[in-house]
């Protein structure tokens, strides 16, 4: 068994999929440049203080992930007599010894109360729960190139029809824009107050849909690029990713969290958090839902890849190694991460922030 803690595990222990994805970013500036982190055991193993009792969680496993067999061990600090105690898992009444089944990927909650000489203790513990399975890596084939605009500082980007909308950001130079896919001309534009930094875009039932990064505020328009709204960020943090499956939308904060919005009010529904089978993946940056999955960005410096997420459950089943693509890009001191992802007829094309080329790519297995 295994006693969860909150400390850091060796590099020798990553997967490909983690090295591939563990160069993390502050929150503060214009996102600036990467710090590296390594996963935890643990990430949120937060307790609620009591001065006589603690709870601990072991595990059957380093990592805990549903099918594991946990114990919910409690511990006296001063000696005090345990007449009775009852256990929850994220509210629910469990045995302190139970096997995991279908609780959410990320952060989950153990509860305890504890009765001792007549008073009642309750003592919360929480813990994080990771996929069971590990991702597949993949590669890609470059098929086409096009002209893109050098200085789009690209945020979103989606077809609809077979219109090619993009998101462009940075106070000043934030648009909303209609792009001709075949020779990179911007056919329509609409430019934004310097007050908002643009992030990503998604179109549903004729609406455009476009974030800000920290006013939290979105701004709905018509295909003409009139505004016809506007929507509050209420449990989100930031704006970063927009996407839809047809019914809903799912928006990305720059956390590891991805929410699923009502696409009538644009509240948060709720939401998945993103995990592989060692770590929590933070810093989701432009969303794609294509084929029943969501394709995400990650922003980091030192790594261009997409990761293929579980819209149910946040598990991270693939990530693509775009190893080489920014080679092929003019570089330029404005030249910045991969970001930007779109999908028509079954094509897929991807660029990036101040890249002067969008490329259509296929995916393969890298095995």
């Amino acid at each position: 068994h295994w006693i969860l803690s909150s400390y850091e595990w060796g590099y020798k222990n990553h997967s490909v999929a983690d090295i591939l994805l563990r160069i993390e970013l502050p929150s503060w500036g214009v996102k600036q440049k990467p710090v590296i982190s390594f996963p935890l055991l643990i990430f949120n193993c937060q307790s609620s203080i009591d001065k006589d009792f603690k709870i601990n969680i072991s595990s059957s496993d380093k990592i805990i992930s549903n099918g594991d067999n946990i114990k919910i061990v409690i511990e006296s600090k001063s000696g005090q007599v345990i007449d009775s105690a009852a256990y929850y898992l994220n509210e629910k009444e469990v045995d302190s010894e139970t096997t995991l089944k279908d609780l959410k990927l990320g952060e989950n909650s153990a509860k305890v109360k504890i009765y001792s000489n007549g008073v009642e203790h309750s003592i919360n513990r929480s813990f994080d729960v990771y996929s069971n399975k590990k991702p597949e890596i993949m590669t890609y084939e470059i098929i086409k190139e096009y002209n893109h605009d050098q200085n789009a500082y690209t945020q979103g980007l989606e077809f609809y029809g077979n219109n090619l909308y993009e998101s462009t950001g940075l106070n000043g130079k934030s648009s909303l824009r209609k792009v001709d896919l075949n020779n990179g001309e911007i056919l329509k534009v609409l430019n934004l107050n310097y007050e908002y930094f643009a992030e990503g875009l998604t179109i549903l039932n004729d609406k455009i849909f476009q974030l800000t990064w920290k006013n939290k505020i979105g701004l709905i328009y018509d295909l003409d690029f009139n505004k016809i709204g506007s929507f509050d960020y209420n449990k989100s943090i930031e704006g970063w990713g927009l996407t839809n499956d047809g019914e809903y939308i799912y928006k990305s904060d720059g956390t590891s969290k991805i929410w699923r919005l009502n696409p009538d009010t644009l509240e948060e529904i709720d939401f998945i958090d993103v995990m592989t089978d060692k770590s929590r993946i933070r810093n989701i940056n432009e969303l794609e839902y294509i084929d029943g999955k969501i394709y995400a960005n990650t922003y980091q410096q030192n790594r261009d890849v997409i990761i293929i997420i579980n819209p149910k459950d946040g598990a991270v089943e693939s990530v693509i190694d775009f190893t080489g693509i920014r080679n092929r890009v003019l570089n330029t001191p404005e030249t910045d991460v991969m970001n930007g992802i779109a999908e028509l007829n079954g094509r897929l094309f991807v660029t990036g922030k101040n890249w002067n080329k969008l490329f259509e790519v296929k995916i393969y297995s890298r095995k």
